[in-house]
């Protein structure tokens, strides 16, 4: 049981008598994408893939240039954006794997407990991988209408029945998407519920729905329909010619180009579904009255050990999913709200997950919860003006102490400024980069400027170990 589950049915009614006598507030839809590289839609430069709903979506608001991920794996990162904290606040460094009992704390006041404290219907649709148990699903943390959630990470297939061939039962089987028949997509199904939330909810109050997809995780799956398309695509862009992987460090390879049909037929099929959304917004006349985000959970993947690459290339930028590198750890961020922020604009200003969570509040207008956000920051003046000196210089950081089937060796990394000192643990190596004039990550500056890395790497030790030190629960009646 959570701590406040004796008094949340007052705090409920409590924020439902709120919400009646406020200005009508806001809903909010947040996409969340799993996998999706930074340098994956034609809004971001892609000439391979075809985006055309999320290059609308990002064309109509705010656009960050240089937003980041809080890890560069799935768990930890849907940590931060549950809890406003750097993921090992919480216990979680790692993507989770199956049986090993790690979860998100229920001591944790999500974004959803906190909308649902404030009348808003909150839903959550997708992939969830922060827990396996029955009490660590997203029913258990603020979200009352869920549909879809699996108990693993990626799907077990996107093709009906949403199962792994030989019939057997896992954590990765979709449930929740009966009836249906052969030939359905599990990316088209995901799409069904999530207007199946927005038309069955309460018209009298505000919505929060995270919609996660499963797509662009692996397994590769695309529709087939669409894959032919891209087939004829890769030959008129780069003819029969293979082009060889780039080396990555620890004798991992990258993929040089975007060129992989399958993952570009996921990602239209993706988009599209992004795009029925929207226009389910628009019929409802919700557009103006929805602030809807898009962003992905980590990097693409792009680097893979033992010889193999990702589906996706992220060049410029370096590496992957999995990595500290720009690749691993850059993503796409959109947020739009149609009469309140401007289209088109581009924010060049660092930011991360963590700062979605006090962004989303101070938008929704809602009070903020510092105690419970404490690594993540309002974007929203930001937002609004375009200009927040207060967050030009700040530090982000990020701890990932693992390895990982991407080929990466346990690490660290923080941005200051334009420069960013990363740590591998194991080898004791630092490189040191200024992405001003170098954001693919080339040339390591840590021999030519050893004060300014010795002093970065002194701040990223001080942080890591300041924030794996877990601070008390937060109280929502604060």
């Amino acid at each position: 049981m959570k701590r406040f589950s004796l008094t949340l049915a007052a705090i409920l009614l409590a924020g439902s008598v709120a919400a009646a006598a406020t200005p009508e507030r806001p809903n909010v839809l947040l996409f969340l994408v799993d996998d999706l590289g930074s340098q994956d839609l034609g809004v971001e430069g892609s000439k391979f893939y075809e985006t055309p709903a999320i290059d609308a979506l990002a064309a109509s608001g705010v656009r960050f240039s240089s937003f980041y991920s809080a890890h560069p794996v799935c768990s930890p990162t849907r940590a931060a954006l549950m809890t406003g904290k750097v993921p090992q606040r919480v216990g979680i460094t790692d993507y989770i794997k199956p049986k090993s009992g790690v979860a998100l704390p229920g001591t944790e006041t999500t974004i959803g407990e906190a909308f649902a404290a404030q009348g808003y219907q909150t839903g959550y649709v997708g992939k969830w991988h922060l827990g396996e148990a029955d009490t660590d699903q997203p029913a258990q943390h603020g979200f009352q209408w869920t549909a879809a959630v699996n108990r693993g990470g990626q799907p077990a297939s996107y093709y009906y029945p949403y199962r792994k061939k030989d019939g057997k039962d896992t954590l990765w089987d979709v449930p929740d998407l009966e009836p249906g028949s052969d030939g359905d997509y599990l990316t088209d199904a995901l799409t069904g519920k999530a207007l199946e939330f927005l038309k069955q909810r309460d018209a009298t109050k505000p919505f929060l729905l995270c919609f996660s997809h499963y797509a662009v995780h692996t397994p590769i799956q695309p529709p087939p329909q669409l894959v032919a398309k891209y087939q004829a695509k890769a030959k008129a862009m780069y003819g029969d010619a293979p082009a060889p992987p780039l080396e990555a460090p620890f004798g991992a390879q990258s993929r040089p180009r975007q060129d992989d049909p399958a993952y570009a037929a996921l990602l239209e099929n993706l988009d599209s579904n992004i795009g029925r959304v929207l226009k389910v917004l628009e019929d409802q006349k919700l557009r103006e009255k929805t602030i809807v985000v898009f962003t992905s959970d980590n990097g693409g993947l792009c680097t893979l050990a033992k010889g193999r690459t990702g589906p996706t290339s992220n060049l410029p930028l370096r590496c992957g999913k999995g990595w500290n590198y720009e690749g691993g750890i850059r993503t796409p961020c959109y947020i739009s709200w149609p009469g309140h922020l401007k289209g088109g604009t581009v924010i060049g200003t660092p930011a991360y997950t963590p700062d979605l969570y006090p962004t989303l509040l101070e938008l929704s207008g809602l009070p903020q919860l510092p105690e419970q956000h404490l690594d993540g920051r309002s974007l929203a003046s930001i937002v609004g003006t375009g200009k927040d000196d207060s967050l030009k210089d700040r530090p982000l950081a990020w701890y990932y102490p693992h390895e990982h089937g991407s080929g990466s060796q346990p690490s660290a990394a923080l941005r200051l400024g334009s420069w960013k000192l990363i740590h591998f643990f194991t080898t004791g190596q630092n490189e040191l980069y200024d992405l001003s004039s170098d954001p693919g990550e080339q040339h390591n500056l840590s021999a030519v400027q050893p004060e300014r890395a010795r002093a970065l790497h002194q701040e990223l030790m001080n942080w890591v170990t300041a924030t794996n030190s877990k601070p008390k629960p937060v109280s929502l009646t604060k």
